[in-house]
């Protein structure tokens, strides 16, 4: 389809190609709608339609690039209802936590949910004082609060997780308030202000089915009895029973990682990635992109992807790409820098930036220990707040400066709060990978024209891209050192963004309700 007319009459497009008449087709509609910018004199969507008729086309002569498949069914998302449901607590409310608990009770199992962060309305005001006064809550800021860490990005749905839970995870959103469009988009995006809705929706009426959720409460340790869980204790020391524990508690929850090692949970180290953040003009980044279409009333503001692999076991990529957003303060422990990108729904702030990130394996982290890739994000976090002159700014650098290993002071403008600070990042990241990102760059320049223009900003540090440690599950999915703890989700090293983690908080839930008898199905709702 040609620029503007990917809204137009469905209807008469597939008459057009199939032949026939309208009448021949019913309940018309977009699978799949991407943007293809690989030639800038002629960018074009390209759809996937999907129709209901009568008609046989084995003889239809189809247009090049097209084709015609037979839709498969419709995935069966209905849940056997158990007879006596077990006492679950769920730890988090991120995007594995919450979809879990909404699976739970079409299980018909009531869970308690933990969450050491607040409310979501008193979740944002901290996060705001943050941005605007430097003050850090280590208990509410951009990673803790409910809805995790999901909740303050770009609302990026795109995920390579092939489950069929995937599709059914995107019309729940819709069910909670996203646009429909999500359906359909080769790459979904809610925006963080109305993913914060959808959250919020889903709390209330997860509330309305029997779950109890309990903010400001944090999992301080575990209880044990005959070789299983028992209860889960909060930091007041209440302990709260159980015969099921899902643990989801994001990649910044180190204290807790720090009480399951204290326990000998089974966990192992795990690679991650660990860099900067890149801004530039949106602008700069649509022209490269859309060429002379750049300004189009259908295109949004332009998007990359960018991958240079650097020999073995090493590359550096961008990572978690927001356009038209701003970069963010995401700190959670005091005396730590660390920033994230985040965007609202319509993408219009006029600044691109981008996690400019490298490889670090475990081979990379600083001893053997299980959490040493932890403890080396936090060094380097420590090292990029005192660059900040010991303030949750970030420091910065023009790539110019990155590039030419000199400081000279001098950055261009940006959107970050609450200040960026001039500063010499190459001393805020481990030499590998400042080795990493200064060889890539002059690659993706080649790229993009203008990646390493005056008007590019590198701010600091990017180093929760995801966890560290992978607990480590059967197949039954609870942990192979402690049973009736099921660790789920990204913190717990099997998930990479909002759409994977939730698809695995549904499994997760499946698995516990494997474990109580059944009594009959009914569809989720």
């Amino acid at each position: 389809m040609a620029l503007g007319q990917e809204q137009g009459d469905l209807l008469a497009c597939l008459v057009k190609v199939l032949g026939g008449s309208r009448e021949d087709f019913a309940e018309v509609g977009l699978e799949r709608l991407s943007l293809d910018a690989r030639h800038k004199g002629r960018i074009r969507y390209l759809a996937t339609l999907r129709f209901e008729s009568h008609r046989a086309f084995q003889e239809c002569s189809l247009p090049p690039g097209c084709r015609l498949v037979r839709a498969p069914e419709a995935p069966d998302f209905t849940v056997p209802r158990v007879t006596h449901a077990p006492r679950v607590v769920v730890v988090g409310t991120g995007p594995a936590g919450l979809f879990c608990t909404l699976r739970l009770l079409a299980h018909g199992i009531q869970p308690i949910v933990l969450e050491r962060g607040p409310r979501m309305d008193q979740r944002i005001q901290k996060v705001e004082r943050l941005w605007n006064e430097g003050i850090l809550d280590p208990e509410a800021n951009a990673q803790f609060g409910e809805g995790g860490a999901g909740t303050f990005s770009d609302g990026k749905l795109t995920t390579r997780t092939g489950h069929m839970f995937t599709k059914h995870v995107l019309e729940l959103f819709v069910q909670f308030g996203a646009k429909p469009e999500i359906l359909y988009q080769a790459k979904p995006h809610i925006g963080t202000e109305l993913i914060q809705d959808c959250v919020v929706r889903m709390r209330q009426w997860a509330e309305g089915q029997g779950a109890i959720f309990r903010f400001d409460t944090a999992l301080q340790d575990l209880r044990w009895s005959r070789g299983r869980i028992s209860a889960a204790v909060t930091r007041s020391g209440e302990e709260i029973p159980c015969d099921h524990l899902v643990l989801a508690p994001g990649h910044s929850a180190r204290d807790t990682l720090e009480m399951l090692h204290r326990h000998a949970m089974g966990m192992e180290r795990k690679p991650f990635a660990m860099g900067l953040r890149i801004e530039h003009p949106q602008e700069l980044i649509d022209r490269a992109q859309y060429g002379v279409s750049a300004g189009h009333p259908s295109l949004g503001a332009a998007d990359y992807k960018l991958v240079c692999n650097l020999g073995p076991d090493r590359a550096a990529y961008s990572f978690c790409m927001c356009p038209g957003g701003e970069v963010i303060q995401c700190a959670s422990e005091p005396g730590g820098v660390v920033v994230n990108g985040m965007s609202r729904s319509r993408r219009d702030s006029g600044f691109a930036n981008s996690g400019l990130v490298a490889k670090v394996n475990v081979q990379d982290f600083p001893s053997d220990h299980t959490l040493s890739g932890m403890h080396l994000q936090r060094t380097w976090e420590e090292a990029a707040f005192r660059a900040a002159g010991e303030s949750y700014g970030a420091p910065a650098m023009s790539v110019e400066d990155f590039l030419r290993a000199r400081a000279t002071g001098k950055i261009t403008r940006h959107r970050f709060r609450p200040k960026a600070v001039p500063a010499d990042l190459r001393q805020c990241l481990p030499d590998f990978v400042v080795d990493q990102l200064a060889e890539a760059l002059p690659v993706f320049d080649r790229k993009i024209r203008g990646f390493t223009s005056r008007e590019a900003l590198l701010l600091g540090i990017e180093s929760r891209t995801s966890s560290p440690v992978r607990i480590v599950r059967g197949d039954n999915g609870q942990s192979i050192t402690h049973p009736g703890v099921y660790p789920c989700g990204e913190g717990a090293g099997y998930a990479g963004g909002i759409t994977s983690a939730a698809v695995d908080g549904i499994r997760i839930a499946d698995l516990v309700a494997d474990s109580a008898p059944v009594v009959d199905v009914s569809a989720i709702q």
